[in-house]
Formats: C-alpha cells, sequence, structure tokens
C-alpha cells in the first residue's frame, strides 16, 4: 500500500518528468533541430506539437498505445521499434536523478524557496513569456489558428 508521502513523490514525478519536464525539453529539441535543418517553423512546430496533441495522443487516450503500435504507419511502428529503447536508455539517468531528488525532498525544497521570494512572481512571469515568446510557441500560436 502506498503511503501519502510515496503518493505525492509519484505525482511529483509525473508533473516534473513527463508530463512538463521531459516533454517539454523534447519538443523543444527536435523543433530546434527541424528549423536548423531547413524546416519552417510552422513545419517544425507541425511535426513535433500538432501531430502529437492533435493525431497521437487523442487515440492513445481512446485506444491505448499497444494500439497505437498495432494500427499506425509502418514508418510509424519502425520508429517505436527501432528507437524506443534508445530513448528510454538516453532518459533512464534524468528520470533516476529526478526520482531521488523528489524522493528526498529536494525539488519540494526549490519550489518552496521560489515561492519565498518577494519578487517570485516577476520572476515566474518573465520565465514564462520566455517561453510564451519563444519562436517555437510563436509558431504554434500561428498554426493553431489554422485549425478547422
Amino acid at each position: 500500500m502506498q503511503g501519502p508521502a510515496q503518493a505525492l513523490n509519484l505525482r511529483n514525478n509525473g508533473e516534473r518528468g513527463v508530463l512538463m519536464g521531459a516533454l517539454a525539453g523534447i519538443m523543444e529539441e527536435q523543433y530546434n533541430l527541424l528549423c536548423k535543418k531547413g524546416h519552417s517553423p510552422s513545419e517544425a512546430f507541425n511535426e513535433t506539437v500538432e501531430e502529437l496533441t492533435q493525431s497521437l495522443m487523442p487515440l492513445v487516450a481512446e485506444n491505448g498505445m499497444e494500439w497505437m503500435f498495432a494500427n499506425t504507419s509502418t514508418t510509424a511502428q519502425r520508429g517505436a521499434l527501432d528507437w524506443r529503447h534508445r530513448f528510454r536508455k538516453a532518459v533512464e539517468p534524468l528520470f533516476e536523478e529526478l526520482y531521488e531528488s523528489v524522493a528526498l525532498g529536494k525539488e519540494a525544497a526549490i519550489v518552496i524557496a521560489a515561492n519565498k521570494q518577494p519578487d517570485y512572481r516577476e520572476k515566474l512571469t518573465e520565465e514564462l513569456l520566455q517561453i510564451q515568446q519563444s519562436e517555437m510557441w510563436q509558431a504554434g500560436a500561428q498554426v493553431r489558428k489554422l485549425r478547422p
């Protein structure tokens, strides 16, 4: 049985890991690489974010990942089969580090210390604006306007 501390650790790992940290970092890196390789910002955003959020995730939510593996294109299937282990290995040390940091209370301490700062709201607003005003998310705003 899971105690309250373990439940909080699980939630904090989820929020700081796949749900926000990993997803944001992976999307940013793929977007940056595609742009560096000559793709337009809107094309890079579409291939990175739109296909994930608008096409794949609704299907995963409805049918499960195993269904996705069986019902996508051969290119997507090969992508999963050929690359998933490499991606898993690449992020394994990051997730280990994150889990330890959460379990030891370090991540909670970071949040508490940040929230205690008298200028926390101003600093947070500035950090969030940097993301919002980045090329990637500006391209996203334009792409979303084109949705039916």
